[in-house]
């Protein structure tokens, strides 16, 4: 038979055990439904960019490139349309890290936690990207811009970059996925 304090020194760590499982599903669940959320802003931003893709590919030809500045008018609308999509893309795409980050901190190892953080750096080289797009389409109102060539290396200049930061957010997804075992 068990002394009465022995039974509450039992009793306590039979609770101990299971808050401590209980914190540990909860864990789990708080992050798998931020993964959901993240994937789920991950698949409209899929949407968001083939749209302004779309329309980048079918308004800033190299045609309609050699045209400018005579085209500007034509070229602005398209502008400030794909601007409106990159500003979509970067809101879903920051938010898509932060629910990343806030699932880095609920990872079970260091190993997941960086996984998932590097998932979140990818996102934000995306904004990054989006944005050096951006400052492309604002070439076109720049009314101190009137040389056509100018205007096209310029554009060739900033797409290195906008490579690059893409390449970087390829290799970071890659990194996560590998510490991830995915």
């Amino acid at each position: 038979m068990l002394m009465p304090t022995t039974k509450i020194i039992v009793l306590l760590f039979l609770l101990v055990g299971l808050c401590g499982c209980n914190t540990a599903a909860r864990r789990e669940r708080q992050s798998k439904a931020l993964l959901s959320e993240a994937n789920t802003l991950v698949t409209q931003d899929t949407e968001v960019t083939k749209q302004w893709v779309n329309e980048f590919v079918t308004a800033f030809t190299q045609e309609n490139r050699q045209k400018f500045p005579a085209n500007r008018g034509f070229l602005r609308t398209h502008a400030e349309q794909i601007s409106k999509r990159l500003d979509e893309s970067c809101r879903l795409n920051n938010t898509a890290a932060d629910k990343y980050e806030q699932a880095a901190k609920l990872a079970n190892s260091d190993q997941q936690s960086k996984g998932l953080l590097s998932f979140a750096s990818a996102f934000r080289k995306t904004v990054e990207a989006n944005e050096l797009i951006k400052s492309q389409m604002q070439l076109v109102s720049d009314e101190t811009l009137v040389d056509p060539k100018i205007f096209n290396d310029k554009i060739k200049s900033s797409w290195e970059l906008v490579n690059q930061k893409q390449r970087e957010s390829q290799e970071q997804i890659a990194e996560g996925r590998r510490l991830l075992g995915w």
